[in-house]
């Protein structure tokens, strides 16, 4: 089956961070790494063991987030799937159809929720720690007289702000603090007058919204944690409030959370013995087709160059904290994996043609280098890569400055990545054998351990071991379609670093099952 693999490990614990523009914040995959045993063991009954360990609660009960679908139960999806195309047995598919239905009872417009646009989407609202947070400060007849939104790119949900009332009558202070950053601001003497020097907008605003901050305890220093804005005449009255998250349907997720179940469709549509299943398929395609229809109208730009293509992370003034900029190259890889399967299971050239511009964004980024005939890349693209934005650009309406950076990708986003190239290159798009042999590479000598033992943080193959990125290196394993040599090499990293996966185990198995005849074809 040209499924992609399983690229993310099932956890109980699995939060996912978005890069920070101004510093590039932590952006490592903070995930449960596994269990530490003496001998691994890669077979059916082990994987069966792990599996009936797994919840069978609805995650969206214990965190009522699209980040615990994309995250978590999309990962338990691909598993599901891994184990069918390693065993053959509908079981495995039955359970998919289970927790994939459960997944979409949670859509916006499948539960009449809106988000922070005021709109009901098909896509899974986020309003947790990566969003833009909100709150009110009220004056004694509780109307809003100061507004405020958050600055930092996550974790707003935890700024709490104290009004404190001044010895003078028309004056008061604020006690801001995020226990994240471990930061504290303080304000004395504000006024609501905007001819007064001590004008509260004045004080707290930077002109540059910040978008990253540090921590520390400052006094009367522009906020690196809000925004204020006087709607009112009245002064505020003592109060103490937190930021509330303003949610988003955040289409970031669509790739991620359908691919498995576009997968499962493949599966039905090849197999005649699984007919019964069928029904099923056609509610995940049709959900699928629901989603991108309105992703594709409202974020779709075709660029940055001709013959590429990207989505927005959100409208502008909507609450992803870079708001109005192009996803990141790993989301774009997951929509691309996902519409190309859309584009076989439908037959509509707009699922290939997107795929194509996508995949063509990242093939245009790569760096080759001669010596060691690899590739490596980005995280993102222009103009984040180049010359990122000014506020008079008015590019981003939560991020009013970005000074441009060529970070290079991590190990573990770029396992979607990786999905994209595999996926086009099946799809006979944009990649070809050689470029496969080249990022098989770059996995073989840059991000493995040379004594595979773990793996590196980045593409660039800098630093020593990564140790919370290791349980995402059997994504990489799609790769070995072309180069035999990586699936060997991934098991036998597994086995020398000793900490059981069920993703990892289920992925080796279903490789188990599709390296011999490949190995034989390449030979």
């Amino acid at each position: 089956m040209p499924g992609m693999k399983n690229i993310f490990i099932i956890s109980l614990l699995l939060i996912i961070s978005f890069r920070s523009f101004g510093n590039w914040t932590n952006t490592e995959v903070k995930i449960n790494p596994g269990s530490a045993i003496d001998s691994i063991e890669i077979s059916r009954a082990r994987a069966d063991f792990l599996i009936s360990k797994l919840s069978k609660a609805d995650p969206w009960d214990a965190r009522p987030d699209g980040s615990a679908l994309a995250w978590g139960e999309a990962a338990t999806l691909e598993t599901l799937v891994d184990m069918y195309e390693a065993t053959y047995d509908p079981a495995y598919l039955k359970e998919v159809i289970r927790r994939g239905d459960r997944m979409l009872t949670h859509r916006d417009d499948r539960k009449g929720v809106k988000d922070g646009s005021g709109y009901s989407r098909p896509a899974w609202s986020m309003g947790l720690k990566y969003v833009v947070a909100k709150g009110a400060l009220l004056d004694a007849i509780g109307k809003t007289t100061i507004s405020i939104r958050s600055t930092p790119s996550s974790n707003n949900n935890l700024t709490k702000i104290e009004l404190v009332p001044d010895s003078k009558s028309n004056s008061f202070g604020l006690k801001l603090s995020n226990t994240f950053f471990k930061r504290t601001e303080t304000f004395s003497n504000l006024s609501m007058n905007p001819d007064d020097e001590r004008f509260i907008e004045k004080i707290v605003n930077d002109p540059l919204s910040p978008y990253s901050t540090r921590g520390g305890d400052f006094s009367d220093v522009k906020s690196n944690l809000i925004r204020v804005k006087v709607t009112g005449s009245n002064l505020p009255i003592a109060q103490s409030i937190s930021l509330e998250p303003i949610t988003l349907a955040y289409t970031g997720y669509l790739g991620i959370i359908y691919h498995p179940l576009l997968r499962f469709a493949e599966l039905t549509r090849q197999k005649s013995n699984l007919a019964e299943l069928r029904p099923a398929a056609e509610r995940f395609i049709k959900a699928a087709e629901e989603s991108y229809a309105d992703a594709s109208a409202r974020l779709w730009r075709n660029g940055p160059n001709q013959g590429e293509g990207y989505y927005l992370t959100c409208e502008r003034g909507e609450s992803f904290p870079a708001d109005n900029v192009g996803q990141p190259i790993n989301f774009l890889g997951m929509h691309s994996s996902s519409q190309l399967a859309l584009y076989r299971l439908t037959g509509k050239k707009e699922y290939l043609e997107r795929s194509e511009k996508m995949s063509r964004l990242l093939k245009n980024r790569l760096q080759y280098n001669q010596d060691s005939d690899l590739y490596v890349w980005t995280y993102w693209y222009e103009p984040m890569t180049t010359v990122g934005w000014k506020p008079e650009d008015m590019l981003s309406s939560n991020v009013m400055i970005y000074k441009g950076a060529a970070n290079v990708e991590d190990s573990s986003h770029g396992v979607l990545d990786i999905a994209m190239v595999t996926a086009a290159n099946r799809a006979g798009l944009v990649f070809t054998k050689e470029d496969l042999q080249r990022f098989s590479n770059t996995l073989l000598k840059n991000v493995i351990l040379p004594d595979r033992s773990g793996i590196r943080r980045a593409v660039d193959g800098k630093g020593g071991d990564h140790a919370a990125y290791f349980p995402i290196l059997h994504g990489w394993l799609e790769l070995a379609a072309a180069n035999p040599a990586v699936y060997h090499e991934i098991r036998k990293t597994y086995l020398n670093r000793g900490e059981e996966n069920l993703a990892f185990t289920a992925e080796l198995l279903r490789w188990e099952r599709k390296i011999k005849p490949i190995s034989s074809v390449l030979k």
